[in-house]
């Protein structure tokens, strides 16, 4: 379900809606472990890309569980595979796929020490892997956002991270540098770190949680109560003029959350405090009349929770270090449109930047594999790594990428583990 696909549950939504926009190549043959042809010389930076593990607390209502054996032989076998580098682009472990109802410890590193604990195996795969002197190197994801530098470091000692603002990290690797890697959720309204709003309940605590949480935690109660819950009669928001792109934005808001709440039901009513949050500067119970914005008496569109949030992104763009600006109301109809993430690639950093080769996101549980020609007829790829949770609708999952990065140019390639342990060449 990607994470929303904002990354959000961007996956719940996503996966639901998005049905099968992926631009992934046809497969071919399977082809057993090592994942390098055992004849070819090691004169290249080798990297393998994986992302979106969603290592839950809870394995009730975890979306990685049936698939963990699989990835602890698949992180056990990168040992032997002569490569350089592991890189976990984002959603290593997820703090925000849990129903509200849930009664575990919120204080950060007691919970996310609670996750490590629930996947201790995959945790200690992890750390044969840095033992054994590839480099494991972690950006953060936004299911993860609020994992710490001091937390991961003393629940995986030895991993390299890479992070610029709070929330986020943009990583360059490679022989000529020539590879940017990062989850994706920078460029997504419901998912991108927001450092400014809610001050009225958060106060001079420097919260980050975008709407995007609330968006998870309450699809995560709708699947732990079998999206069975009746729908709800909602507040009607009328369409604003075109030409009012303050409005828009706000209108395009509504949409979203009213879209969420249709498509993600949960029993408690509409004004009944049901979502409590102790994390991140809150101390509060909430409802969902918290968070979808309504028509007020002097025309706007506003909820308590995230009070016009379309006035603040520029400067939450800015906070972020978005090179591109996006407009609010267009980056918010597509945030659940996982070739917009895509098209990032492009727009931040191939059309910007000419040492830019390679760009690799994950956060959509899309995999894809594209190509791009820029004015001077040097190829740009673009990939993204997928996902590694149990179900993907009809998507590929346990998929992740692979880099060779030589002097002169680079090979990246799209591959998917396969459960009876051979890896499929999927670009």
């Amino acid at each position: 379900m990607k994470s929303l696909k904002h990354g959000l549950i961007l996956t719940l939504v996503a996966l639901l809606i998005l049905s099968l926009t992926a631009c992934t190549k046809p497969a071919s043959q399977a082809q057993a472990l090592p994942i390098w042809d055992n004849n070819a010389t090691h004169d290249a930076k080798r990297i393998v890309v994986i992302s979106d593990l969603h290592l839950g607390v809870d394995d009730s209502f975890s979306e990685t569980v049936t698939n963990k054996p699989a990835l602890i032989t698949f992180l056990n076998a990168l040992t032997a595979s002569e490569i350089d580098e592991l890189i976990i682009a984002g959603d290593l472990f997820d703090q925000w796929f849990v129903p509200t109802d849930y009664s575990g410890p919120t204080e950060l590193k007691a919970f996310f020490t609670k996750v490590a604990e629930n996947n201790a195996d995959v945790v200690a795969a992890i750390e044969t892997v840095i033992k054994s002197g590839i480099t494991v190197t972690y950006v953060p994801g936004n299911h993860d956002l609020l994992l710490t530098d001091a937390i991961l470091a003393e629940l995986i000692p030895g991993i390299k991270q890479v992070r610029d603002v709070a929330g986020l990290g943009t990583y360059r690797t490679g022989e000529r540098t020539e590879i940017v890697i990062e989850h994706g959720h920078r460029y997504n309204t419901f998912c991108a770190p927001d450092s400014l709003s809610n001050k009225d309940f958060t106060g001079d605590y420097p919260s980050i949680l975008p709407p995007g949480y609330f968006f998870t935690r309450i699809a995560a109660t709708s699947v732990a109560e079998g999206m069975s819950a009746p729908a709800k009669d909602l507040p009607q928001v009328a369409a604003p003029a075109a030409d009012n792109i303050d409005l828009l934005g706000a209108y395009a808001y509504y949409q979203t959350w009213a879209g969420t709440i249709a498509t993600f039901p949960i029993n408690a009513g509409f004004t009944e405090p049901t979502i409590k949050l102790d994390v991140d500067g809150y101390n509060d119970i909430f409802a969902l009349s918290d968070l979808l914005p309504t028509t007020q008496p002097d025309g706007t569109i506003n909820a308590p929770l995230y009070n016009n949030v379309q006035q603040r992104w520029d400067a939450l763009q800015a906070a972020n270090g978005v090179a591109v600006k996006l407009p609010y109301n267009i980056a918010t109809d597509k945030d659940q449109d996982s070739t917009y993430t895509d098209q990032q690639a492009v727009t931040q950093y191939f059309n910007i930047d000419p040492s830019v080769d390679v760009v690799i996101f994950g956060h959509t549980h899309v995999p894809v594999y594209n190509t791009f020609s820029d004015g001077y007829n040097r190829e740009k790829i673009y990939a993204n790594s997928g996902t590694w949770i149990d179900s993907n609708a009809q998507l590929a999952n346990m998929t992740f990428v692979v880099i060779e990065s030589g002097k002169e140019s680079t090979d990246v390639r799209l591959m998917q583990y396969l459960p009876d342990g051979t890896i499929k060449d999927l670009d």
